[in-house]
């Protein structure tokens, strides 16, 4: 099934002392921290369920609802985020959702955005690929590789080569690599793409109801989040006609 993973990125510029507190101004409601969940009634899919992961002074904030609203408009403005996490040179906006078929990035230098490209496959009301600004060096490799058609299978599927084809990459993949790449050039990591452990913390958004917040541990574990079987929302994998 892969890997599941949306939210926002940044290289943390001077220490998170209160990161509870940091979630709070984030999100703009209440936050609690709470133990490892269990994996099955945590969903970062959920408005309410937050991970954080930490990578030395690198910092992914992982919700959905976090980074949907600047991938799918290229005008929606990061002013306020930016300057709750502390005005950080860079910030990335993301979504890896391998299942159907959806990948894409807003990087935001100083506040200000710089690139979008949202590539999707089937989400009503948004084109298959969301651009805006130019190209990003990171971009520059596989945008600019040539191609053929592979018409094997159902229907004709382009596919990006290096090389003398030494190197093959189906243009439904292209978003997912182009996120990775992006994320290794600017952080200097991909969250599951990684053998390096992060530690691990999690929050739930909104008043908690009765027996929904457990004693806190921080805790440390392999980087990577298993996805959830797949929703009927916009991530969902479509059948082609």
């Amino acid at each position: 099934m892969g890997i599941a993973q949306a939210g926002i990125a940044f290289r943390v510029s001077t220490p998170i002392n209160d990161l509870p507190a940091l979630m709070t101004r984030v999100f703009d409601e209440p936050v609690v921290e709470i133990a490892s969940p269990v994996a099955t009634r945590f969903d970062i899919r959920n408005h309410g369920d937050v991970m954080v992961q930490i990578f030395g002074d690198v910092c992914f904030i992982c919700n959905d609802d976090l980074a949907w609203p600047l991938l799918k408009d290229a005008s929606a403005d990061a002013a306020r985020l930016h300057a709750v996490l502390g005005r950080p040179e860079r910030l990335m906006a993301f979504c890896h959702y391998p299942a159907g078929g959806s990948h894409g990035y807003a990087l935001f230098e100083n506040g200000q955005r710089l690139r979008t490209r949202l590539q999707t496959d089937g989400v009503p009301e948004l084109p298959p690929l969301l651009e805006s600004g130019s190209p990003q060096p990171f971009e520059r490799r596989w945008l600019g590789a040539s191609h053929f058609v592979d018409r094997q299978g159902a229907g004709a599927a382009k596919v990006y080569y290096l090389g003398n084809r030494d190197v093959l990459l189906p243009e439904r993949e292209l978003g997912g690599r182009l996120l990775q790449d992006g994320m290794v050039a600017l952080l200097g990591i991909c969250p599951w793409q990684t053998l390096l452990t992060a530690t691990y913390r999690f929050f739930r958004v909104g008043t908690p109801g009765p027996g929904r917040v457990g004693e806190v541990e921080a805790c440390s574990i392999t980087a990577g989040v298993r996805a959830a079987p797949p929703r009927r929302r916009w991530w969902r994998l479509r059948s082609k006609p």
